[in-house]
């Protein structure tokens, strides 16, 4: 399962491990370790498992491992998966360099799902809506995607007293 080289999935991107990862409360309820971080930002650059291991130092064992782990504490099926809760989570950040539209952190991804989500969007399928709304329900990450209005929405509540 994670032995295979494959293209990565981000051709020419690069993920960043976010320093402020380390402090966020959502995150160490993740439990999260940044060897995890690194084996996975490794894996999305296109490195196979072997690869990884001689990069970091360590087992090709040791790299399916911390793999294995990564997926299980996000309850993530697959890299694409893992890639949507590390970036909802502000854990990454992935670059393309040279296409500045290619840059997603976690605000630009909330922003994209919030796209994805408008139902006056012509370009996005009912199918595809439906199947961004699982996965935010799924991954307990939807109202992550609207804190923003929800302090808004409170904010003015506030000013109205």
């Amino acid at each position: 399962m994670f032995d295979k080289k494959d293209e990565s999935p981000i051709p020419g991107g690069k993920v960043s491990i976010n320093p402020s990862y380390e402090w966020d409360e959502d995150v160490k309820a993740l439990n999260v370790s940044h060897r995890e971080l690194e084996v996975f930002a490794l894996l999305t650059d296109g490195h196979d498992n072997k690869e990884i291991g001689q990069i970091l130092g360590i087992q090709y064992q040791s790299v399916k491992n911390h793999i294995f782990s990564l997926y299980k504490k996000l309850k993530a099926k697959n890299m694409a998966q893992a890639m949507k809760v590390l970036l909802f989570g502000n854990l990454i950040k992935v670059e393309v360099p040279g296409v500045d539209w290619m840059r997603f952190d976690k605000k630009k991804w909330i922003i994209h799902t919030k796209w994805l989500l408008d139902p006056t969007n012509p370009r996005v399928t009912e199918r595809e809506r439906n199947e961004t709304r699982e996965f935010l329900l799924e991954f307990g990450l939807y109202r992550k995607v609207y804190d923003d209005r929800l302090r808004e929405l409170r904010e003015s509540e506030n000013d109205e007293t």
